[in-house]
């Protein structure tokens, strides 16, 4: 069972760790120079970008895209060969004060210029700091290396296979075999499909991208700026400062990598925390009476009776699809661990994965199938993949293995310890695992560390620091954070009791306005360590049960339009979708339901679909964005007959419903 989670990478080896917290730089809660007060060398940023021949982001058009060329190696000045790496600027509104550069997003893979915006930023960091963002080398504009291929064909596989003997995981001798020679065989068609000589691929890790940023900042001549990480990004934040802390104005950490761990280190932690947060999420169901009764009253025992029945035997099922037709579908147990991890990020995602979850305890597992194909990134009806255009699933395991060390000594010691750890950590409990599997894709790819690696604890001497961090993050562990913040010369902690996965940018006044006040005014919080209480202490979204399968189980046409209309907010598809282009659904009990985009909002076509038993809609749909109404007007079928308008006016909460049904007229509201 190889791991393919997109967790994020954790990046170098244990040292000894400092347990103590260094003298502080700064005194707490006082006012200092504001940190971006420093001349601006080269004019106004606006000039600085048309000179380097700025022109509009093609992906993210409010940004302005500038190309510069780096060394293919920063650290050998007898190389001169070079590759270029794009940053994409929005120029501060007012009084410029600086660069707010943004190490985003996770993954190691993720695109920062085609998903970055300014919407989760203060109107004071926008109108004194330019906002800056950066496709590091080897991912979307930056000299992209990608092995759509190879990697298409081994993912598809790890999806589909499942374990035929013995215990789940690599138990056998044949299954050992199998694993080592399906990532040996990987390894290699990604690196020849790339077409990139493989002693090239140890100039794109992290060490190479934070010079990558040194030099934009060399170019536009600011002698400091501020720079945010989250997730991955929190490694090259960090390696930033640890080599550079002098052109640093301030820092923040969010979601926060400890660069002290090795890979097995960090996959086990990783493994915990996932298996942590899962375990809080099925207990808060328990805690709910709603969530409780969909589980037949214990979420915990739903989750392991059906884990270890599709771990023993993969799950046969019929998707239905728009049209009509059912094709037969096969759920492995690599499918179920994927799933569950992936929704485990925020509370949102956990209440999504528990409605799943209680639909396949009740027999329906089209829900939780729907919910996979999400994740997955898979084509509903086909089953092809499609992945992610945001995201390079080839960059995500090139710059982890670039990194990092898994284990220690020759090749083949390397696989054999991989192979040990991931038994003894593998099966339904720990829940999630098999995160450390991936070390060996790492023992075959070319730029994989031939030492053992280790990274000191961040000090960042004089760079006041922001760590933000939450208790139930599954993929930056809490403790991670924790331990990065008790070794920093000037740290700052900002912590959410439950929570997600990053914390900034959400609308809370912590960690954000500390932010805005210390890059703006200078000023420093009044504490070292503080909880962000007004995030409370929330595991899971308020739940929101099942629908009733009997449009009879319904008071009225109202209460069952409202219980429609709920559905269709939570369907995977919707809560998740693009809207790109228009998307066709099966609908529970028959018929479809379509929607996207249209010139005021979205528009929803209804053909035949039941989402309950006797209830069938026809009729159209839409979402004024401006208004903040929802209309349904459909025609109805089942037990009752009629013609029914339907709306929702998110603007005041309000929903109703007019028109004739089973021969009555109707006029309900609330």
């Amino acid at each position: 069972m190889k791991n393919k989670f997109l967790f994020v990478a954790v990046i170098g080896l244990l040292v000894m760790a400092c347990n103590y917290l260094i003298p502080t730089a700064t005194p707490i809660g006082q006012t200092t120079e504001a940190p971006g007060t420093e001349a601006f060398v080269g004019g106004d940023m606006t000039a600085k970008l048309e000179a380097l021949g700025g022109a509009p982001c093609a992906e993210n058009p409010d940004f302005t895209c500038v190309t510069i060329s780096v060394p293919l190696n920063h650290f050998d000045a007898a190389n001169t060969e070079t590759l270029e790496v794009v940053f994409a600027v929005l120029p501060a509104s007012g009084a410029r004060m600086g660069m707010f550069v943004q190490a985003y997003p996770g993954g190691p893979g993720g695109e920062g210029i085609s998903t970055g915006g300014a919407g989760w930023f203060s109107e004071s960091i926008l109108e004194h700091y330019d906002i800056v963002y950066f496709d590091q080398r080897g991912i979307g504009l930056s000299n992209p290396l990608s092995c759509p291929n190879a990697y298409e064909a081994d993912f598809m596989d790890y999806v589909n296979e499942f374990d035929q003997a013995g215990a789940e995981g690599y138990d056998t001798p044949e299954e050992q075999q199998k694993a080592i020679e399906d990532s040996r065989a990987y390894a290699e068609a990604c690196v020849a499909e790339m077409g990139i000589e493989p002693a090239k691929l140890a100039f794109f890790g992290t060490d190479q991208v934070a010079e990558d940023i040194e030099a934009f900042r060399q170019t536009i001549g600011d002698d400091k700026f501020m720079l945010y990480g989250v997730s991955y990004g929190t490694a090259v934040a960090q390696t930033y400062a640890a080599a550079h802390p002098e052109h640093l104005s301030g820092l923040v950490l969010d979601g926060t990598i400890d660069l002290t761990l090795n890979g097995e280190e960090g996959s086990f932690a990783q493994e915990k925390a996932f298996d942590k947060v899962l375990l809080a999420t099925l207990q808060a169901c328990n805690a709910d009476d709603l969530c409780a009764a969909d589980m037949g009253g214990d979420a915990v025992a739903a989750y392991d009776k059906l884990a270890k029945q599709i771990s023993e035997n993969p799950l046969a099922y019929e998707f239905p699809l728009p049209s009509g037709e059912k094709i037969q579908r096969v759920f492995t147990f690599n499918q179920w661990e994927y799933n569950a991890a992936y929704q485990m990020y925020s509370p949102s995602g956990r209440m999504m994965y528990l409605r799943a979850l209680a639909a396949a305890h009740r027999g329906d597992f089209i829900p939780m199938a729907r919910l996979t194909y999400q994740n997955l990134t898979v084509d509903p009806i086909t089953f092809e993949y499609l992945g992610d255009d945001t995201f390079s699933d080839t960059m995500f395991l090139s710059v982890l293995c670039t990194d990092d060390s898994f284990f220690s000594g020759t090749q083949e010691e390397k696989i054999s310890q991989t192979i040990s750890a991931g038994q003894a950590s593998n099966g339904t409990v720990p829940r999630l695992d098999g995160s450390v599997y991936t070390g060996l894709s790492c023992a075959f790819w070319p730029s994989s560390p031939t030492e053992v690696v280790t990274t000191e604890s961040l000090v960042a001497e004089g760079v006041p620091t922001f760590v933000l961090n939450a208790t139930l993050d599954p993929a930056t562990p809490f403790e991670e954070g924790k331990a990065v913040y008790e070794n920093l010369a000037d740290g700052y902690h900002f912590y959410v009791e439950g929570g997600r996965h990053s914390i900034y940018g959400w609308g809370y006044d912590c960690p954000d306005q500390y932010i805005s006040d210390f890059m703006v005014d200078g000023t420093l919080p009044a504490e070292r360590e503080m909880v962000c209480e007004e995030w409370g202490t929330e595991v899971i979204r308020a739940y929101e049960p099942l629908a009733a399968q009997n449009a009879s189980d319904y008071a009225d046409v109202l209460e069952a339009f409202y219980a429609i209309d709920s559905e269709i907010q939570l369907q995977p598809e919707y809560f998740y979708g693009s809207f790109m282009e228009d998307q066709s659904i099966a609908c529970p009990f028959g018929g479809s339901f379509t929607f996207g985009l249209s010139a005021t909002g979205e528009a929803y076509t209804f053909n035949q679909c039941a989402y309950f038993k006797d209830f069938a809609l026809t009729g159209s749909g839409s979402y004024n964005a401006e208004s903040g109404l929802m209309t349904f007007n459909t025609q109805v079928a089942g037990a009752k007959e009629g013609s029914l308008v339907y709306t929702d006016n998110y603007a005041d909460g309000s929903i109703a419903v007019i028109g004739k049904y089973g021969g009555e007229e109707i006029d309900l509201s609330r």
